[in-house]
């Protein structure tokens, strides 16, 4: 029992590392960083996401960011008195970091996961004629991420391209992407 486990441990860990060296040595140079209609910032991990959303949108990549919305409720603020939710963090640190308010568009809740963000962008893309997007996503989640918008998309003339925000290699979202991919691989 212990050798099969150790078995399937030992695949996982093949599996996550090679998803992890495609999506960081892969994705990046299939998906250049060109001009599109929108920014895509995928809703988790906006810490290390936010950055590079809008240093997109400080060099002229897209007129505008579209976050997606998870639902989840980070930490306090002292600013707010209140808890706030990941959108608002966002939105908040893309102002910071010299995004004009008015150019950042937040998608109402549905659901939590990549396949409900790609179905929310989609509807939006499709009532603001949009022909490119761009996500800005967490690396070990590009590959998933851009699989998902591409065959959501699929009936749409949308050009996705992607930036992959650093993460740590082995922090406990990245090891579970693998598992994510798998499930996303035979549901969808």
């Amino acid at each position: 029992m212990i050798r099969i486990l150790y078995i399937v441990a030992s695949a996982l860990l093949i599996v996550y590392c090679l998803i992890f060296y495609k999506t960081r040595n892969y994705l990046p140079s299939e998906a250049p960083i060109t001009a599109s209609d929108g920014i895509v910032l995928l809703a988790g991990h906006y810490s290390e996401r936010v950055p590079n959303a809008a240093e997109l949108f400080n060099k002229g990549a897209a007129p505008r960011i579209i976050l997606t919305n998870d639902g989840v409720r980070g930490g306090w603020s002292s600013k707010h008195q209140r808890n706030l939710y990941s959108i608002e963090r966002s939105e908040e640190l893309l102002v910071q970091l010299g995004v004009p308010r008015e150019a950042i568009i937040k998608l109402p809740f549905n659901k939590s996961g990549t396949i409900y963000d790609a179905l929310a962008v989609k509807k939006y893309a499709g009532e603001h004629s949009m022909h490119s997007i761009h996500l800005v996503t967490s690396d070990y989640h590009a590959y998933r991420a851009v699989w998902v918008f591409k065959r959501v998309f699929g009936d749409l003339p949308v050009t996705i391209g992607i930036t992959p925000a650093p993460s740590p290699m082995f922090s406990l979202p990245s090891l579970k992407e693998p598992f994510k991919l798998v499930y996303y691989w035979v549901r969808y």
